[in-house]
């Protein structure tokens, strides 16, 4: 499993994503279980018995999982359940806590999908189910965007009969809801009241009021990326190498020119859930760094060099994430070790990091995990 953190704008991730698996054939599943049982053979003596929990591993598993090490590592982790968990609209166990958002797929169905974790990796569960993309599918390098009442998820989606849409996700009703059609990088934003959401399409800004399923024409505001800010009534708007300040209806608040030259472009840019800080990586300045500006005095700047991904913000003030991986003490069977996922967590604050390390690496066989950011932020933590 490798994890990125997705890109919100006009960028693809940097870290290219591991070669997904393939399901194994009728025949070869079969030449597969044979395999298995003459290791757990070996591996127990040839006069010993084969206990009962690894036959039923090796009897009822074969056709779920392949060969490759990480998605069988299964077996090493019983905790781990088999079959994949469901996110449940409105269940107040799963939703307790905030959550990360991101794209991945299960090893042995090969369709990406939507997936929710607690903020240690635990707890993962499928959003959206694989079958609904029959025709359909989520555009790369859009951002996802939930409703502050986790109900509804806005995507841009490509139809094969309609083309380029913007659309939601109906976590209750468990269906789509087309908003939209048209092309460009849609930049969703949500009301409070998750009764609106206001996003770009086609050169044109638009509001679709949700209870009424009504489309609205809105003043546009240009940006590379727009960001309502938690007051609900001011927008951020990401120029080239500065930022503008805009009220709900577009008009012009304040300009912030960050001082630097022409040749600098802000990418990967992300706006703080709690509306305190902006993120960027430089391009055009030299080596690329990691640059936050404090919104309530931008003279404020923290800097840093780009070790690895890009940063997230984190459900807790002042701290970010960002995705790394190292060598486990485990083996795969081919003597080579297991990549273990942690999470490094900087206090913008005390410049202080550490490590989160990351539960349920590879289960279900997933690979790369497309990081969206966090949801469910109930208090400044």
């Amino acid at each position: 499993m490798s994890l990125i953190s997705e890109n919100t704008a006009r960028f693809k991730p940097l870290l290219h994503s591991i070669t997904n698996i393939k399901a194994f054939s009728k025949s070869a599943r079969s030449s597969a279980m044979i395999l298995l049982s003459i290791t757990m053979l070996l591996l127990t003596g040839c006069g010993d018995d084969v206990k009962t929990s690894e036959k039923q591993v090796v009897e009822e598993q074969p056709s779920r999982f392949s060969k490759d090490k990480l998605a069988y590592r299964h077996t090493y982790h019983s905790e781990w359940p088999k079959e994949v968990r469901n996110e449940v609209y409105g269940d107040e166990e799963t939703f307790s806590t905030p959550r990360i958002l991101f794209r991945a797929e299960v090893e042995w169905i090969g369709i990406e999908t939507l997936f929710s974790a607690r903020m240690d990796g635990s707890d993962r569960r499928r959003i959206i189910p694989e079958s609904v993309f029959t025709g359909k599918n989520m555009v790369d390098g859009h951002k996802p965007v939930r409703s502050p009442d986790n109900r509804y998820i806005a995507i841009s989606m490509y139809n094969n009969e309609l083309g380029h849409t913007r659309e939601l996700w109906d976590t209750k009703t468990q269906q789509f809801i087309l908003m939209s059609e048209g092309y460009g990088y849609a930049h969703f934003n949500w009301t409070k009241d998750s009764e609106n959401v206001i996003f770009y399409v086609s050169g044109k800004h638009y509001n679709y009021h949700v209870p009424t399923k009504t489309l609205t024409e809105r003043p546009i505001i240009y940006s590379n990326g727009l960001y309502l800010l938690p007051d609900g009534q001011t927008f951020l708007a990401h120029k080239k190498n500065e930022y503008w300040l805009h009220d709900f209806n577009g008009d012009v608040i304040e300009k912030v020119n960050l001082g630097y030259n022409n040749h600098l472009s802000m990418r990967s840019f992300k706006v703080s859930p709690f509306g305190d800080y902006i993120y960027f990586l430089s391009e055009g300045l030299g080596a690329s760094q990691n640059y936050w500006i404090n919104l309530s005095d931008p003279s404020k700047r923290i800097i840093s060099p780009r070790k690895a991904d890009t940063y997230f913000f984190s459900d807790k003030k002042n701290k970010v994430l960002s995705p790394a991986s190292r060598d486990s003490t485990e083996l795969m069977g081919n003597g080579r070790p297991y990549p273990d996922y942690y999470f490094i967590e900087l206090d913008l604050i005390t410049k202080q990091e550490k490590e989160i390390l990351l539960k349920e690496s590879n289960i279900w066989g997933m690979g790369t995990l497309r990081i969206f950011g966090v949801f469910n932020i109930k208090d400044e933590q």
